[in-house]
């Protein structure tokens, strides 16, 4: 979404066996939404059922299941990802709403599990953690590929300005 596009419906979310939650249906106004509750009332699991929704693989299903679903529709659109257990793991099939979670995993998914978080609270320093999503060889490569047209493109302005020096000489012959 861009950060000019103002959402003008609820997110609504139906959650089936992730982390502690057997089945539950949210809608999210716009706006600052605030979770609130006591210990063991499901908040995390439903912020993780977010996280899925969005496209994260940092996410579990409940204990005794198999299988899970996510789905979230927002402005007319749905959004639908499945998690089925696979051995130790969990694997994840539909359609998200972030095509890349990457960067969202690392500044807006905040739980106590989340590495940035982990990093600022153990003191160390984030540049590594931070620079996580950037492609610095590519960005060099760019800057690499940019300078070489910069150099094309000098010598041709300086061929083109030998040549319009050249030009009343060619003129007058």
């Amino acid at each position: 979404m861009a950060t000019s596009e103002q959402l003008t419906d609820s997110a609504h979310f139906s959650v089936e066996n992730v982390g502690g939650i057997d089945h539950t249906e949210v809608d999210i106004p716009p706006g600052v939404t605030v979770l609130t509750g006591k210990n063991a009332t499901n908040r995390t699991s439903f912020l993780r059922s977010i996280m899925a929704a969005m496209g994260s693989h940092r996410v579990s299903l409940k204990g005794d299941a198999d299988h899970g679903r996510v789905e979230l529709t927002l402005d007319g659109t749905t959004y639908e990802r499945t998690l089925t257990r696979a051995g130790d793991g969990v694997t994840f099939d539909g359609d998200a709403y972030l095509d890349d979670p990457a960067v969202a995993d690392l500044f807006a998914f905040l739980l106590e599990t989340n590495d940035a978080r982990q990093a600022a609270a153990r003191g160390e320093q984030l540049r590594d953690v931070i620079m996580r999503p950037v492609d610095v060889d590519a960005i060099r490569s760019q800057i690499r590929s940019l300078e070489d047209q910069k150099g094309d493109i000098n010598d041709e302005l300086a061929r083109i300005e030998s040549n319009k020096r050249d030009l009343p000489d060619l003129e007058q012959q």
